[in-house]
């Protein structure tokens, strides 16, 4: 028996149905995955790899390679105390990249490797960028506020920061997430998904509030992302959790733009 008209016609609507529910989820993801990557600190790291910064201060900056003669013994890293060695402020990361040292700041003469001057290589924007991954990665400049200050260390001692990005401001891939992506804590996501302090809350110590954990489309992306969020119940107390929730504030209240004002 052949199918009749009425049912190929159905066939056919809800074929299209399911192609524009596809092309707008891809759409979606697009739009979003556009957004994040226009964050300066995620168009810095990029730049970073683009212009051979890792090669020297290693992945992300954080493994230095050695520099023999040198003083230090390798390349500065930027994590980590070694870091504020070398830089007193914005202006001096922004001269390092620009012309290679500080004005009045003496090569090492010992040292193997120089630092290169990519004044010439990079637009102003490019500096910028450059420099707010810098920072952000180093963790440049305390909060004002002892509890965001206290939180901050909170997050790294937790992991936070590994899929968060550096102060919560990066771009990591998550497969099979709504997104393709971790939200980042500066992001438009945040609005979205943490309307109150008592979803923050949720998010860190059950890996999801009710609100998103309860909707079925939604944790039907919790369950198959590749990098699921954490439930910390157990492992932070209450302080600890609301130390994290100042510095996340913190970071959206101050973002990482590179530019000296």
């Amino acid at each position: 028996m052949r199918p009749g008209p009425r049912f190929l016609l159905v066939v056919c609507a809800v074929v299209a149905a399911g192609e524009g529910a596809a092309l707008a989820f891809v759409a979606f993801r697009a739009r979003r995955v556009a957004a994040a990557e226009a964050s300066p600190v995620v168009r810095g790291e990029a730049l970073a790899n683009a212009m051979g910064c890792f090669g020297c201060h290693g992945p992300g900056g954080g493994r230095p390679i050695a520099n023999p003669g040198s003083r230090a013994g390798e390349v500065p890293g930027w994590p980590g105390g070694t870091w504020m060695m070398w830089n007193r402020d914005e202006s001096d990361v922004r001269a390092w990249i620009v012309s290679g040292r500080p004005e009045g700041r003496e090569p090492d003469p010992g040292a193997l490797l120089r630092m290169p001057a990519y004044g010439r290589r990079l637009s102003d924007r490019e500096v910028d960028d450059l420099v707010a991954y810098v920072l952000a990665v180093s963790q440049f400049g305390v909060p004002a506020e002892p509890l965001a200050a206290e939180g901050r260390d909170v997050a790294i001692r937790n992991g936070c920061l590994g899929c968060h990005g550096p102060e919560g401001r990066g771009l990591v891939r998550n497969p099979g997430s709504l997104t393709g992506y971790v939200p980042a804590w500066d992001g438009d996501d945040w609005t979205e998904l943490v309307k109150d302090e008592e979803e923050f809350r949720a998010w860190v110590l059950d890996g999801a509030p009710p609100r998103i954990a309860g909707h079925p489309v939604a944790r039907r992306f919790l369950e198959r992302q590749a990098l699921k969020m954490p439930a910390y119940r157990g492992r932070l107390d209450d302080h600890e959790v609301d130390a994290l929730y100042a510095f996340a504030r913190w970071v959206r209240a101050n973002p990482r733009t590179g530019r000296t004002e």
